[in-house]
């Protein structure tokens, strides 16, 4: 079964991942149409996927994964490199859909989750980091990009242990929207971003809560199986996984003065040997063919007990 669909990921750099409109003066179009690349096999749901780190993802009817070996390289395909932590990456059966989902799982420990979230005080240094950080991008010839608001304001689900948000944000090429989840469990967490156009975001949220409900962590590796004095605990809180997801680096965020309050959770980033300094990256609109060859390659169905 081969599935096209209408848009494709120009450079994708994650945490980070902003969807924008295409710029019309640019014929995406046309370019698509002369590249092609390789076909990815895609497993249908529904199925169980065991992602590791003792997870699991029951893959609605609606839907196909790409385990991450092929998701890698999908991503280095357009620019994103540091995939060590990447699990997968979940799209739609439906052609008209223009959504994908990269799943990712940080092993940071167990994250407390009492802190109050104050969305105004986290736009702001969100806004700062990002417009000391465009020095950075238009050094390296990109775009500035700047922030405009919550599309949907940091909030927490205590019960299930989900963090989201969204952000608006805009540059030159067009209006972006980059829509974060995250999933707390005993050891680590569980990021699902959902990359889609704007225009699309409210068809595709749905898909991202169904996800959302369908990833869940084993007995034992629960964020309620947490055991206290022996697990790691991590050194920062929910205030700090927002803006680790907004790729605002340390030391954009020292020159702005956030690092007061925030510090701990960028110390912690360093101290892992991970990238600190995350340049904002616009992923542009356009013909999926250019980043899937227009083609995804939708691999047999499971057997009847996917458990067996």
């Amino acid at each position: 079964m081969r599935i096209a669909w209408s848009w494709t990921v120009a450079a994708v750099l994650v945490p980070l991942l902003v969807w924008a409109a295409p710029n019309p003066s640019q014929d995406f179009e046309a370019a698509a149409q002369e590249e092609s690349g390789p076909s990815f096999n895609w497993q249908p749901g529904p199925r169980k996927v065991e992602l590791g780190h003792e997870l699991t993802l029951d893959l609605p009817e609606e839907h196909l994964f790409l385990e991450k070996a092929e998701a890698a390289t999908l991503l280095e395909m357009n620019g994103s490199f540091y995939n060590d932590n990447l699990l997968g990456v979940v799209t739609s059966k439906d052609e008209s859909s223009s959504w994908i989902v990269i799943v990712r799982y940080e092993d940071e420990g167990y994250i407390k989750d009492d802190e109050k979230i104050d969305a105004q005080e986290l736009l702001t240094a969100i806004k700062e980091g990002t417009e000391e950080a465009n020095k950075e991008r238009v050094e390296r010839g990109f775009k500035p990009l700047h922030v405009k608001d919550w599309s949907e304001a940091p909030h927490y689900d205590k019960a299930r242990h989900h963090l989201i948000w969204a952000l608006d944000a805009f540059s030159d090429n067009g209006t972006s929207v980059n829509y974060s989840t995250r999933v707390l469990g005993r050891r680590g967490y569980v990021s699902m971003n959902l990359v889609v156009d704007p225009v699309g975001l409210a068809d595709s949220k749905p898909h991202m809560a169904k996800l959302l409900e369908s990833t869940r962590f084993n007995p034992g590796a629960r964020y309620e199986d947490f055991q206290e004095g022996t697990d790691k605990v991590a050194e920062f809180g929910l205030a700090g996984l927002v803006l680790g997801g907004a790729g605002v680096g340390a030391a954009k965020l020292a020159k702005v003065g956030v690092l007061a309050k925030f510090g701990k959770f960028f110390v912690a980033l360093l101290v892992a040997g991970k990238k600190a300094i995350i340049p904002l990256v616009l992923v542009i609109g356009a013909l999926v063919s250019k980043l899937f060859g227009g083609k995804k390659t939708e691999a047999a169905p499971p057997p009847a007990n996917p458990g067996e």
